[in-house]
């Protein structure tokens, strides 16, 4: 079985060597360590899987052996490492408009993880999550948030703290240097990645801000991410990873929520929200597979149900019948 994996740009990886070079470890040496060679550095736009970048972070943490690293890394990386993000959320009219803008551009560095500003009555909450609802590990998940804050605190140009920071990672034996940081609450084992924020927070002005630039970062981002295939719901993965195991074989609901290494019940809930249901997308694939291979004349009816994984022939009969109101036969005879 081959599983569907997210990939992520080089832009998120960037800054993390940017930040181990910048506290004097080798980071081309560790790149080599996870076959990731240093020359992809110069290329952004260029995909890394998802797990080689998981791996880089513990080969970093194993060799720095500093149990502070993600936040170490996020307050090191320069500026300049986060390359049209950086530029963008600093030119933003206030910080609302900043974490806003974070989460349009998260697309051009995952192509399936989530970042969203849900804005509330008395606040909002900074929140990202991993395909299938997942939170990021530990050390990743601090860089990440230690980013939020630092770079929100230089687009208003003072130190706010935020309300709450919330992590899904169990809480260290030293929890001093997140207090000293946030100077807020830090809840751990929460089962999310989130910072809230007052509103009146969020709505401080920018005294940096650049109407002019903002707007050709955003025009330069919304067509780099058109350039950017991005599989945003869990259909679409679910689709994806049909569309590899359907081949003789029924492929399980249970066997693609390990391939997108989610729960069953997960992948079903999140179906539902998303106005569909796995055996609607299996349908639909079917459908579709079956269509493309009555255009072979060579491929037997029979052989199309077999590799369909339909059970005999006069099911795929009934089925296609179902789906066009044809017979596979008339169908054929109509695309030839």
């Amino acid at each position: 079985m081959i599983a569907w994996e997210p990939h992520l740009t080089i832009r998120a990886l960037q800054p993390v060597v940017a930040a181990l070079q910048a506290l004097d470890y080798d980071a081309d040496s560790l790149l080599r360590q996870v076959h990731i060679s240093p020359e992809v550095l110069t290329h952004p736009e260029g995909r890394i899987p998802h797990h080689q970048m998981m791996t880089f972070w513990r080969e970093a943490i194993q060799t720095t052996q500093d149990n502070f690293l993600g936040m170490h890394l996020a307050t090191a990386a320069p500026i300049e490492s986060f390359e049209v993000h950086a530029y963008a959320l600093l030119s933003s009219p206030n910080l609302r408009e900043a974490y806003r803008r974070a989460c349009r551009y998260q697309q051009l560095i995952h192509e399936a993880t989530d970042l969203t500003l849900e804005e509330h009555k008395d606040e909002g909450v900074l929140r990202h999550t991993l395909p299938g609802g997942v939170s990021l590990p530990r050390h990743s998940a601090e860089f990440l948030v230690t980013l939020w804050l630092r770079f929100g605190q230089l687009v208003t140009g003072d130190a706010w703290c935020p309300r709450i920071v919330c992590f899904a990672h169990p809480a260290p034996e030293n929890i001093q240097p997140y207090q000293s940081f946030f100077n807020a609450p830090v809840h751990f084992r929460t089962g999310q990645t989130a910072m809230h924020i007052s509103n009146s927070t969020l709505d401080t002005v920018n005294p940096g801000a650049d109407l002019g630039l903002v707007n050709v970062l955003d025009r330069y981002a919304e067509m780099a991410a058109k350039q950017s295939p991005r599989l945003s719901t869990v259909s679409d993965r679910v689709r994806t990873q049909l569309q590899v195991e359907l081949n003789g074989g029924v492929p399980s609901a249970q066997s693609i929520a390990d391939a997108l290494c989610i729960s069953v019940r997960s992948l079903h809930r999140a179906l539902k929200r998303e106005g569909t249901s796995f055996q609607a997308i299996l349908d639909q694939v079917r459908q579709e597979q079956a269509l493309v291979l009555l255009t072979h004349p060579h491929t037997s009816i029979a052989e199309i149900a077999f590799l369909l994984g339909f059970a005999d022939v006069s099911s795929f009969h009934r089925a296609f019948q179902r789906w066009t109101g044809k017979t596979p036969a008339e169908m054929r005879e109509s695309l030839q």
